[in-house]
């Protein structure tokens, strides 16, 4: 029996149409920014967390910082902690109503789980010269599905079971830190251009 080609025609194009709107939807994929992973910042930068450092200038040096962000400190075992306070606690220098207290190893990975104001200080009397952090997490940014590698157990630990000493990152800054809003803004034209030119792959059906 013969086949009639106007029967033909439409299937063929069904399965051209078919492979257009998936190379198109490939092609859209492949060219959405990836998610903003969380960045890793080293207190201080070279200077560590020590003593006659402007930790105030270092944060307005690298903020936004996100949530999902990990601060690393780095200070001399014996001189130096790392504790977690208040912001009464952080203007007072005063440990007494310390959340968490960090003076083990030679450094200490802290991170940002939640959007919020965050407080450090050094319980040694360096506080007093200006040696306190405060830092304010933002909401979206980072993803911290996956934390940083840790360094060696001998240059991390932690007084006490805050949970957010799980792991260290290492010391380099990632440079990997993006907004959210800026994903979804590169996205949604190239979403609005795949849906156009799929309604207009359909109309020739």
């Amino acid at each position: 029996m013969a086949t009639n080609p106007d029967q033909v025609r439409p299937s063929r194009a069904g399965r051209t149409t078919t492979l257009l709107l998936a190379a198109l939807v490939a092609a859209v994929a492949s060219s959405l920014p990836a998610p903003a992973a969380a960045a890793n910042y080293t207190v201080g930068d070279e200077k560590g967390w020590n003593p006659k450092v402007d930790y105030t200038a270092w944060v307005k040096k690298h903020k936004p910082f996100y949530k999902g962000d990990w601060l690393l400190f780095q200070y001399q075992n014996g001189r130096s902690d790392v504790v977690q306070v208040d912001e009464v606690g952080y203007d007072n220098c005063d440990k007494e109503s310390a959340i968490s207290s960090h003076s083990k190893g030679t450094s200490f990975a802290f991170q940002l789980k939640e959007a919020k104001d965050y407080f450090f200080i050094c319980s040694y009397g360096y506080c007093y010269s200006g040696m306190k952090l405060a830092v304010t997490a933002k909401k979206g940014s980072a993803s911290s599905s996956t934390s940083p590698s840790s360094p060696s157990s001998d240059d991390s630990d932690s007084d006490d079971s805050d949970s957010s000493s799980e792991k260290s990152p290492a010391a380099k800054k990632s440079s990997s830190k993006s907004a959210a809003a800026a994903f979804h803004a590169a996205a949604a034209p190239l979403v609005t251009a795949a849906v156009a030119a799929s309604a207009v792959l359909l109309r020739m059906l």
